[in-house]
């Protein structure tokens, strides 16, 4: 166990994002338009920049949680840094059941721990925005081989949804 933690996310973690090849980010305008779309139609989203003294504070904070913690073990721990070796199908069954766990983990997290995040980790619209962001960052690491890329792509797409879109900052309640 300690061998593949240090062969596989430990890896993951030394290699840069600015490495990756541009195909890795390829996912993400793609991503953004099925987000937007789904989002905007269905009042998940919502031009509405925050307005409080602890946006500043907010960028680093969601870098370490959600987007760093969730990634290192939703990529990093759960797809085998190398399985594009094993081949395309092997590598989109890894992307699927880490995509899988991703979304499962949201309405969990809310019934278990974060009870005020319910209502938003229930709704299917907004969990079909996290199957999108999980297929997109699980692609990301894939191709890249970094957890950093998927890390870096969950991080602006939470960072600009709570900034700007309406989102809810489930880190500091504000």
């Amino acid at each position: 166990m300690m061998d593949y933690l240090r062969n596989n996310p430990g890896q993951g973690f030394r290699t840069s994002p600015f490495r990756a090849p541009l195909r890795a980010w390829a996912l993400v305008p793609v991503f953004a338009l099925i987000a937007g779309a789904i989002g905007f139609s269905t009042g998940l989203l919502d031009v509405a920049p925050m307005a409080s003294k602890t946006a500043l504070l907010l960028p680093l904070t969601l870098f370490v949680f959600p987007s760093l913690l969730e990634e290192a073990f939703f990529r990093g721990v759960l797809i085998p840094r190398n399985i594009l070796d094993s081949g395309t199908a092997s590598a989109a069954k890894a992307v699927a059941i880490s995509t899988f766990i991703f979304v499962a983990w949201h309405p969990l997290n809310a019934l278990a721990f974060n009870h005020s995040a319910i209502s938003l980790f229930l709704d299917p619209w907004f969990l079909l925005i996290v199957c999108a962001l999980g297929i997109t960052c699980g692609y990301g690491y894939v191709v890249s081989r970094s957890v950093w890329v998927p890390t870096i792509i969950h991080w602006a797409t939470v960072t600009v949804w709570v900034l700007l879109l309406g989102g809810r900052n489930l880190v500091l309640e504000v």
